[in-house]
């Protein structure tokens, strides 16, 4: 069965892309070839020895590139087919290429090793492999990924390189392709260098909360004592007009710290009545307490019910403000997460929050260290979507450079193909 009869698209991870492979008119000055023509395998087998300790490598899914794993002795190493893999080679997983589980070595590790479960490959033809790992991000490229795998199941599918090797290509001139990643080199070191400051801002933000709160020498205050708690419910999906309403409803995954704006859907208000779902009012402090976000505190800026996932925590106590709870709540985050017992996610519970101690200085205090680091976290929310535009724009100008809608001016070199 192939990858087309899995029963819903919309089951499928971000990773993949399974929409049907159209390759559009070749532009000016390219050329069409089958990805046969231009890569073949490569294989350096490797002879394990039992004292030597050997490196090995994976593919990220959603092309996250080639990645160190861990390093062992050729005695521990299980599956003794394995191979060599070189700087600059282009790999493929055939367990996760569907997930965009490919990439190119990176100089650190060279020489590191690969089970048969991986393809390693070179040029045989005019492909530069540093274009091929630019276009391997192409939704085409995605799909014809997906299109070479077999199975009943999107987390088990078989690739097939035979089939892969099939699929054509639109290529540019090895000129125009060096130049292609020369122009998106210059972007990666714009986004990275826009990731570094935002994470020094990141840090200096938890050491200043560390600073302002966490060494607080006030006598603490049980949550249990001075705040409301209570989770949500999610109203039946069966029917259609309780998710056609106007009252914001957060889920789990929408608490990711931050501040709440806004939330992806909406209930009625029949659904608020017929379902654990309560109101929760703005000003209060919301937890995420099981799933990927579990641990994740957010200030709730609107009016909103969440659904059973969800803690809220409404101060009931004169002397504590709702910002002053969340920042506070921040802090202790590490203590919190270390009471989670069992292995898996993450699951918090309602008594395990409402067991946490945190300071309670005057309220004027609360009101200078709120307004401290709600001017760090304005920073750091302007530098996060100077972040997303810069990725976002970076996206766009390479499909447009992959599929031939924007050429460049290849210095040195024939400018015929360049518009």
């Amino acid at each position: 069965m192939s990858a087309t009869d899995v029963k819903s698209a919309s089951a499928y991870p971000p990773s993949v892309q399974a929409g049907i492979p159209r390759l559009g008119p070749t532009p000016r000055g390219w050329a069409r070839a089958a990805l046969g023509e231009l890569l073949r395998p490569i294989y350096r087998p490797v002879d394990l020895k039992d004292d030597q300790t050997y490196q090995l490598v994976t593919a990220k899914r959603s092309r996250g590139g080639i990645v160190a794993r861990e390093r062992l002795l050729g005695r521990n190493i299980k599956v003794k087919d394995q191979y060599e893999v070189h700087t600059g080679d282009f790999i493929l997983s055939n367990r996760q290429i569907s997930h965009g589980g490919v990439g190119l070595v990176p100089n650190e590790l060279h020489g590191s090793i690969v089970s048969g479960e991986y393809t390693v490959l070179e040029p045989c033809g005019p492909i530069h492999l540093p274009y091929l790992s630019a276009l391997s991000h192409s939704i085409y490229f995605q799909q014809i990924s997906f299109h070479s795998s077999i199975g009943v199941h999107v987390e088990k599918l078989v690739f097939r390189l035979n089939d892969w090797l099939k699929w054509e290509i639109a290529l540019p001139p090895i000129h125009e392709q060096e130049r292609i990643v020369e122009c998106l080199s210059v972007w990666d070191i714009a986004i990275r260098r826009t990731e570094t400051i935002l994470d020094a801002e990141r840090q200096r933000a938890r050491l200043m909360l560390r600073r302002l709160i966490g060494a607080s020498t006030l006598a603490t205050v049980r949550l249990n004592d001075i705040v409301d708690a209570f989770a949500g419910g999610t109203p039946s999906r069966s029917n259609a007009d309780f998710f056609d309403g106007d009252i914001p409803w957060v889920k789990s995954g929408e608490v990711v710290g931050g501040r709440i704006t806004s939330t992806e859907e909406h209930i009625s208000k029949a659904a608020l009545e017929s379902s654990a779902a309560r109101m929760v009012p703005a000003g209060s402090t919301l937890v995420a307490m099981y799933g990927a976000t579990a641990g994740a505190i957010a200030a709730l800026d609107i009016d909103a019910a969440t659904n059973q996932a969800v803690l809220a925590l409404v101060p009931n106590d004169a002397r504590l403000s709702g910002e002053f709870l969340r920042l506070a709540l921040r802090s202790r985050v590490p203590a919190l997460m270390r009471k989670v017992q069992g292995s898996g996610q993450p699951n918090l519970s309602r008594d395990i929050v409402l067991e946490e101690s945190i300071p309670l200085p005057p309220l004027q205090e609360q009101l200078r260290i709120s307004t401290i680091m709600t001017l760090l976290e304005r920073g750091i929310a302007l530098r996060e979507a100077a972040l997303e535009r810069l990725s976002a724009q970076r996206r766009q100008f390479a499909q447009e450079l992959l599929n031939g809608m924007r050429r460049l001016p290849i210095t040195g070199k024939s400018s015929e193909a360049a518009a």
